[in-house]
């Protein structure tokens, strides 16, 4: 592979040039300005950027002695909109320009959201020479946008609790690598974080503890968190599996499992004593509606809530003497027939209160006809289901019957390897570019109208083994090779020299406090985790104040 520069963007922008020679920023003197005035998304990004540009424990030369030519003088942030959006969207403009000529630097874009991009590549053309000046090539031209319109990561909040300043670490680093939704898998079997006004004791009895709760409070911080880096926040609440927790609260909502005539007796590796919602229980449909207009009203500027809809085992339902009574009744035949009862009325529910819907496959799977603007979740694949398909077959389908598609199957980044990644040509360490040798078009089969229904992809963290103490470095800098393929162009496939750009950027964001894993043998420098130097637990970086 081909050695990196020192400020090497990630991810790589669709068109770069740049000269070999530099000019040196000032950092008492430097100026960064926009056109759009008063606007908190701009406001805030400018002072947030501070520390990066200029990091607190680095001792920065100045370059009062060099000749005007050769330093930075400012930047102008040029938004050709001049409208201060609230909340970004899927089919925003996330495209920015960047030229610095002459001492002085431009980043233009339509809207906030490509400003955004553009400062964030700005801050990674900036490196900090061997004599400590801060500096860039005295010449360059970006044109840059992404290839995919969404570029999620997925956080699971149930299996662990990850506190609010772990969150917000995430969201920090999301934004350093250009994703732009998270997904928040905020309860599950495990536990049930999330307060609610409606049905305080969902997280009452549901959550691990009183201290492993997200109140409406925590919950707003974050969304203005992401929703300040350009990152919208899509909540997951998945039925009618994966409920237990919700169970603890409200156990007349859950199915009693049947070992023979005998009521809620589990049988191991079968079924649960009691599990899954029960769809034949009307007051389930009035809770269900009562909590999704509650987020709904909660996460008030996304259009979509994610109703999960994953994993349903029938077992259970089918061991129910009234259950199979109802079918009966009802001239179902099996428990694809109540899955299809079940999840017609949530997603009619979700419609009703203004809500669109996002659901992983499965419900798809079972042939559920999904209103119009459903987004499908790929998740299955012959590697993590070995009686499924390949995840291309899904995707095919999905976006070939008309449905807009996110991809995650290729990306769950929970499932650890270690050793040498094994190709023929290639030297890389670990695991890490597994996922960059992705190609989300492989073995597509649909036209170019279904092509464009994949709207993009999303990097999975599934919590079994990751809290706050390992989250960070067991998710960076391994997403990152996820966000350069959904960010750069589709030619941009060479992983040997990927490599290189990565580690400079895993240095890079260990600079921002946060403490990626590296990929390569070697060393940042004076900063690494535990030197004195170090941004970890940085307070400006830590959100631990």
């Amino acid at each position: 592979g081909k050695p990196s520069a020192p400020n090497a963007p990630w991810p790589q922008p669709q068109m770069l040039n740049a000269s070999s020679d530099y000019v040196y920023i000032d950092p008492n003197f430097f100026i960064i300005y926009s056109n759009l005035k008063n606007c908190d998304i701009i406001d805030q990004a400018l002072e947030r950027y501070k520390p990066i540009f200029f990091p607190p424990k680095i001792s920065l030369q100045s370059p009062s002695s060099f000749d005007d030519s050769r330093v930075l003088i400012s930047v102008l942030i040029h938004i050709r909109s001049r409208t201060c959006a609230v909340y970004p969207e899927l089919r925003d403009d996330q495209s920015y320009n960047i030229t610095i000529e002459d001492s002085y630097g431009k980043i233009i874009a339509e809207n906030v959201w490509g400003a955004l991009n553009g400062l964030e590549t700005f801050s990674q053309l900036l490196f900090i020479t061997k004599d400590n000046y801060l500096a860039t090539n005295a010449s360059i031209s970006i044109h840059d946008w992404p290839r995919f319109p969404y570029r999620g990561v997925l956080l699971d909040t149930a299996r662990h609790f990850l506190p609010v300043p772990i969150l917000k670490q995430h969201l920090d680093t999301m934004a350093y690598n250009k994703f732009n939704v998270f997904h928040w898998h905020i309860t599950d079997d495990q536990s049930w974080p999330f307060v609610s006004k409606t049905f305080p004791q969902l997280s009452a009895k549901g959550a691990y503890s009183p201290d492993h709760v997200y109140t409406p409070a925590d919950v707003q911080d974050i969304i203005t968190h992401a929703r300040l880096r350009g990152i919208r926040t899509i909540p997951e609440f998945d039925t009618p599996g994966h409920v237990a927790a919700l169970g603890r609260a409200f156990p007349e909502f859950l199915t009693d499992c049947y070992n023979g005539t005998v009521p809620r007796q589990a049988i191991y590796g079968v079924h649960a004593a009691r599990e899954i919602l029960d769809p034949t229980n009307p007051e389930v449909y009035e809770f269900m509606k009562a909590l999704l207009q509650e987020v709904k009203y909660t996460f008030k500027y996304e259009p979509y809530i994610h109703l999960g809809m994953d994993e349903v085992y029938p077992a259970c339902w089918l061991s129910n003497p009234y259950i199979r009574k109802f079918l009966e009744e009802n001239n179902m035949f099996n428990s694809t027939d109540l899955m299809t009862y079940y999840s017609s009325k949530i997603l009619e529910i979700n419609r009703s209160i203004g809500a669109k819907s996002m659901v992983w496959q499965d419900v798809w799977d079972d042939g559920v006809k999904l209103p119009p603007g459903t987004v499908i979740e790929i998740w299955k694949d012959t590697t993590l289901v070995p009686e499924s398909q390949p995840w291309s077959y899904y995707l095919s389908k999905a976006t070939s019957e008309g449905y807009d598609a996110v991809l995650a199957s290729p990306f769950y980044l929970n499932m650890i390897e270690y050793g040498k990644y094994n190709t023929n040509d290639s030297v890389m360490n670990l695991e890490f570019f597994k996922w960059y040798n992705i190609d989300l078009f492989a073995n597509f089969t649909g036209d170019q109208a279904a092509r464009e229904r994949l709207v993009g992809g999303e990097a999975a963290l599934w919590a079994e083994f990751v809290d706050g103490t390992n989250t960070l470095s067991r998710l960076w800098p391994r997403a990152s090779a996820v966000a350069e393929r959904l960010w750069s162009s589709i030619d941009v496939t060479n992983p040997e020299d990927a490599q290189f750009r990565l580690d400079v950027h895993r240095c890079r964001m260990l600079r921002r406090g946060i403490p990626a894993a590296p990929i390569l043998n070697g060393y940042c420098g004076a900063y690494e985790v535990g030197m004195k130097q170090s941004m970890v637990n940085e307070p400006v970086f830590s959100h631990l104040t």
